[in-house]
């Protein structure tokens, strides 16, 4: 009796706290927008134009570019690093813009991973006190490596706070 009681327990306490995290993550996120695909390191990251051109590795503003009200995503692409070998790696590199008016407490990058037409997995990176105005370099690496990371072709990318 006991036993069943604490496996329960430890039942509701896991669900109310995945309850609990899923409220704080969805809270002034940016729409996902898709990323350049193409999985190539070199380059800066930007499509020729300046920053609010709307191309697919440089956005601006608000409205399914993956920027929220208070962060704009300015530049980001698909970095791998030992293309081809058995150590390859895949990253997402970009850089995101405080543009609240204030202090951010959280905030966050979140990527989706695909193989082809599947979600492989998602990730993120994320910033403590991120002052008014200034710009913050994110990376979120994709955790396969190898085999698992050559088969990723496509990212998904959105910005967001929550707290």
């Amino acid at each position: 009796m006991e036993l069943n009681r604490r496996r329960y327990l430890a039942t509701i306490g896991t669900t109310v706290s995945t309850l609990a995290l899923a409220g704080c993550s969805e809270s002034e996120s940016g729409d996902f927008e898709e990323g350049n695909g193409d999985g190539n390191s070199g380059g800066d990251g930007n499509d020729g134009g300046g920053n609010n051109n709307g191309g697919d590795t440089t956005s601006g503003g608000n409205g399914g570019d993956g920027s929220s009200n208070d962060i704009e995503l300015l530049s980001h692409e698909m970095v791998r690093e030992d293309e081809g070998g058995p150590a390859e790696s895949v990253k997402v590199e970009g850089e995101a813009e405080n543009a609240s008016g204030g202090e951010l407490s959280y905030a966050e990058v979140e990527v989706k991973f695909y193989e082809g037409d599947t979600l492989a997995e998602s990730f993120l990176d994320n910033i403590n006190g991120w002052s008014a105005g200034e710009k913050w370099a994110f990376e979120v690496q994709f955790p396969g490596i190898g085999e698992d990371a050559a088969a990723i072709t496509d990212y998904e990318i959105r910005a967001g706070t929550s707290l």
